[in-house]
């Protein structure tokens, strides 16, 4: 649940300093006015972040994470191996042949959103694609040019905020430099441990432990690019909605869907994992194979992420890309 906590704030406009109670703030993040000059005091209606810097963004578990993968053996020969894959013309080349490339004159809506998220993120935005598949998804590929896609079905079952969210949730992955570890996870999770025992020539027992390693950072990293998702659609109950609807999302009962049960629900899955022994065990086992974590922890730690300052002072423009991560 919320806590009941507060934060000070300086007004922009004529630098008052406000008390903002965060659990009222969070819940509708435009409402936040001075107290003085009443303007509002949170960029959240499409404003550019400019200035937005990785440290803002990042999750300290996913350095940490980062950190242990690289201390694995072979861990290097296996980013060089794909490397010199030709990753990126691989990528390019499937998008190209199989998708439609989205510009100001193709899906022009989708475009504007696109360029919107990129300014929150403050990133210059890689080439966008839409890929025809049912099931509602995003991705960014590639390695050192980075492109990034979202499927029909994403864009059929989602309203345009939580697109938004989800085009800034996949342009902190590229901000971040998590591309091409992320695909190098998805190739794992598809094809198991023979391709990189093929790629490497080393066995399975050494390759075990650098799937093990690679699967944990990329789970991490989906936490930081949570952040960014909070930060592009500047509203917690959009963030909520798209994970509910990612779990288990149905335009045809979408306006049935609530927030809040979904809310009760991650924090009933949380109390199981962390008080249940078979479960726990059962959730370690699991992540070897998981590329995403489960919605319900994704959406604790972006409710816990959101009641901190370094999230209302970045939003209110303060100290970017100087804030330590929380």
């Amino acid at each position: 649940m919320i806590k009941p906590t507060s934060v000070n704030l300086s007004c922009r406009v004529c630098d008052a300093t406000n008390r903002i109670p965060t659990e009222r703030a969070l819940e509708d993040l435009t409402s936040v006015l001075c107290g003085a000059c009443k303007a509002g005091i949170l960029r959240v209606h499409g404003e550019p972040l400019v200035g937005l810097a990785n440290v803002d963004l990042s999750h300290p578990w996913d350095q940490q994470a980062l950190d242990a993968l690289r201390a694995v053996p072979y861990a290097d020969k296996l980013l060089s191996k794909v490397f010199s894959a030709t990753l990126d013309k691989m990528a390019r080349f499937n998008l190209l042949a199989n998708t439609v490339r989205v510009n100001a004159t193709q899906a022009p809506r989708l475009w504007a959103l696109y360029l919107e998220a990129a300014g929150r993120i403050d990133i210059d935005p890689p080439p966008l694609f839409i890929a025809q598949n049912p099931t509602m998804n995003a991705f960014a590929a590639g390695a050192g040019s980075p492109v990034v896609s979202v499927t029909s079905g994403l864009l059929d079952g989602m309203g345009d905020r939580e697109i938004l969210g989800v085009l800034g949730h996949e342009l902190t992955h590229v901000k971040l430099g998590h591309v091409l570890y992320r695909t190098l996870a998805v190739l794992m999770a598809s094809s198991g441990l023979n391709v990189l025992d093929k790629l490497l020539g080393i066995g399975r027992v050494l390759v075990l432990p650098i799937q093990m390693a690679l699967m944990r950072w990329s789970q991490m990293s989906e936490l930081s690019a949570d952040r960014g998702e909070l930060l592009t659609s500047g509203s917690l109950e959009v963030f909520i909605r798209t994970h509910m609807l990612l779990a288990g999302g149905t335009s045809r009962f979408i306006e049935d869907l609530d927030v809040g049960a979904f809310v009760e629900q991650a924090h009933e899955a949380e109390t199981m994992r962390d008080t249940d022994f078979v479960v726990m065990a059962f959730d370690t086992m699991s992540n070897v194979h998981r590329t995403h974590p489960l919605p319900a922890w994704r959406v604790h730690h972006g409710l816990k992420w959101a009641q901190t300052p370094a999230f209302f002072e970045i939003l209110a423009g303060k100290n970017l890309g100087r804030l330590a991560a929380q």
